[in-house]
């Protein structure tokens, strides 16, 4: 067997990955959703709209813009942290300048005893036992 056929192929594979999770501050990645470190939102009409919003925001690293079918539902999320990329085909996201600058990547930082929680809580947790004080 050949190998340089196969490291071709193997190439061309990794090509899509590599372009998908690696752009840099101030381009627009289409086809991306990035997850985690939402801390605010709103709904506009546009890719751009929404890295405007994020670029007049001094917290905000990076913002994912969510289309819908309605023009007025389209989500634009800003994010205190960068998060990791997830193909979307209705989502395109973006990093800020601040992204560049080295802003805090750790969400659980910024948010007061959101590490100390389980998962299972953050989930909604199981459903409280009848020993348990709390209402239900």
């Amino acid at each position: 067997m050949r190998p340089f056929p196969t490291m071709l192929i193997l190439a061309c594979l990794a090509i899509p990955v590599a372009t998908a999770t690696a752009a840099p501050a101030g381009e627009q990645e289409t086809g991306i959703y990035r997850l985690g470190g939402t801390y605010d939102y709103s709904f506009t009409e546009t890719e751009d709209a929404c890295e405007a919003i994020c670029a007049a925001d001094e917290a905000c690293v990076a913002w994912s813009f969510v289309k819908s079918n309605s023009a007025d539902n389209s989500r634009c999320e800003l994010k205190d942290t960068v998060g990791a990329a997830q193909r979307n085909p209705f989502a395109t996201s973006g990093k800020s300048a601040a992204s560049a600058s080295g802003v805090s990547t750790d969400s659980a930082s910024t948010i007061s005893g959101i590490g100390e929680q389980p998962r299972e809580e953050l989930a909604g947790g199981p459903l409280p036992s009848t020993s348990d004080p709390r209402p239900h």
